[in-house]
């Protein structure tokens, strides 16, 4: 603990060296830091090195005790005093309550009178200054975190807009924001690529956002006459802006000149110093705070243009262009006729191994939707998604074999809810399109003595199924039935057999079933013979492919 500094005034040398010498001062982490006859010589002393604690009489020669403390008050030096008085001196009490006095010892006194009301004034101080640097913690701790709550905030009332507007008010007050409650404005700003495959750390990220959001804060403050503050919401970063000059606080679906070209500056500003592709979205500024919300599905509304019209837009909301709260607009897209009779004959064209007419078509298909420019993306994912499960289809009726269309389908699927812009969607369906046109291209329709042979394999698989048996029911000669097989699916008859009841003895697997019973069940009459075909297929045991299941 840092000692605390002393200083001692007292005209009377013999009083002044006694309290000096007789108390062990440093004991209690009291440094005696000078010693002064009078008032004056004590100021001086003050300034050179200023005390944490005055002890001084009352009546000393050219300046007063109290003279002293006021003085030393008007000069911004913070101490504690305590005042020396005498029996005739009370006169003084009242001035010396003002000055803000600790504490008095009557002459005569003891030293341990003295001793006991000087560590009562370090008490005190000791007691003020940890709640000062507790307050200071508060503070850094505010300062340090105040960025974070107000980002959580302002992302609750964008997305959950009972709380009141007298709250709202009430915490823009308290956390210090710079907006006011009227005019709020909201607007987007999306960087056209995912940021988890956009290479770098996720503190690469961070960086990169804070960066963002100090650009749009400083680009966008003069337009808003400083009232706007900057947060994110999971990858979008946002700003509320209020108090746009040329707006009132009803709500205003105008786009003022020098707010359009205010964003194409930031726009400007974000590409030149982070170096990526960019998209904004700006709403309405509306009438009060407790309306923010209304302008944050605007912009979202607004960034929905940017699946038309590509990434690295600038789009603002306009009356007219949807409304908030009252239902999508009636388009037409999921019964228009005309993307019917498309899709029909994509389908056509893929079937007959035509692929430079079915990419044709689905340009076609795909232009219908640049012409409409109120169609929305989900509705054009469904479309896309219903057409997709059409072709699997088309494929499973003509039996087109080495199509892995399970693994297509998982593929969309995930990516589906990804796509951003109509020209991601078009990428995306012609590598679909083109991979399906070949394989009907390369492969011709099952022979149908093959099919009537899966056939038999699927609802016999689980007897003493041989070849000889399965030739006779297709009537055809073991040998023809052998060399088709092979021909068509590129695998002999009984390692397809053998392939298929292991797949069967893995879904019985995971029933918890015995070895025994399995076997049986998919048409092995010894269990020895069941593991060993099984491990050789799959590289594992049964039982070790059942005790991985439960890991």
């Amino acid at each position: 603990m840092m000692k605390l500094k002393l200083l001692i005034a007292e005209d009377e040398d013999t009083i002044r060296e006694g309290i000096v010498n007789m108390i062990d001062w440093n004991s209690h982490q009291i440094e005696v830091m000078g010693e002064a006859g009078n008032g004056s010589e004590a100021l001086a002393l003050m300034e050179s090195e200023q005390p944490d604690l005055l002890l001084t009489d009352i009546r000393m020669p050219q300046m007063n005790g109290l003279e002293l403390i006021e003085a030393g008050r008007r000069r911004g030096y913070d101490f504690r005093s305590i005042i020396l008085s005498g029996y005739n001196e009370f006169s003084y009490a009242k001035q010396a309550i003002a000055l803000g006095v600790v504490d008095y010892v009557l002459k005569p006194c003891r030293p341990e009178e003295i001793l006991k009301t000087v560590l009562k004034a370090k008490e005190l101080i000791e007691r003020q200054r940890c709640q000062e640097n507790e307050q200071l913690k508060r503070d850094r701790s505010w300062h340090k975190n105040a960025p974070l709550v107000k980002s959580q905030v302002l992302s609750q009332w964008i997305h959950h807009p009972p709380v009141p507007l007298e709250r709202r008010q009430e915490l823009i007050g308290e956390l210090a924001m710079a907006i006011s409650h009227e005019g709020p404005q909201i607007g987007l700003v999306s960087f056209d690529f995912d940021p988890p495959s956009a290479g770098g750390s996720g503190q690469d990220f961070v960086l990169l956002r804070y960066a963002a959001l100090n650009i749009i804060s400083e680009t966008l403050s003069p337009i808003y006459k400083g009232k706007i503050e900057t947060f994110h919401d999971g990858n979008l970063l946002l700003w509320i802006g209020s108090g746009l000059a040329g707006t009132d606080s009803r709500k205003s679906y105008r786009t003022p000149i020098y707010l359009k070209e205010q964003i194409g500056m930031l726009q400007s500003n974000l590409e030149k110093y982070l170096k990526l592709s960019i998209s904004i979205a700006v709403g309405s500024c509306r009438a009060d705070i407790s309306e923010a919300h209304l302008s944050y599905k605007e912009a979202l509304q607004a960034m929905e243009s940017r699946f038309l019209n590509g990434k690295g837009g600038v789009y603002f909301y306009t009356e007219g262009s949807g409304v908030i709260g009252g239902g999508a607009q009636e388009i037409g897209i999921l019964d228009d006729p005309e993307l019917n009779v498309l899709e029909d004959e994509m389908l056509v064209a893929v079937g007959a191994g035509s692929n430079e007419l079915a990419l044709d078509l689905l340009e076609q298909w795909l232009e219908r939707f640049r012409g409409n420019p109120g169609c929305l993306k989900q509705e054009v994912n469904i479309r896309a998604t219903a057409f997709v499960v059409r072709l699997k289809r088309l494929a499973q009726e003509k039996q087109v074999a080495g199509f892995e269309w399970k693994q297509h389908l998982v593929n969309w699927m995930e990516q589906a809810p990804q796509i951003e812009t109509l020209e991601e969607l078009s990428t995306i369906l012609n590598k679909i399109m083109q991979n399906v046109v070949e394989a009907f291209s390369k492969h011709r329709p099952l022979h149908r003595t093959v099919v009537t042979a899966l056939e038999i394999i699927r609802n016999k698989y689980n007897t003493n199924l041989s070849l000889e048996y399965v030739a006779k029911e297709a009537y055809v000669s073991n040998t023809y039935l052998s060399s088709l097989f092979r021909q068509e699916l590129g695998v002999n008859f009984l390692d397809y057999l053998h392939q298929y009841r292991v797949e069967e003895a893995k879904k019985l697997l995971r029933q918890n079933l015995k070895m025994y019973a399995v076997a049986k069940l998919v048409g092995y009459g010894e269990e020895r013979h069941f593991s060993a075909t099984f491990k050789k297929w799959t590289g594992l045991t049964p039982s070790q492919y059942q005790k991985g299941l439960g890991k």
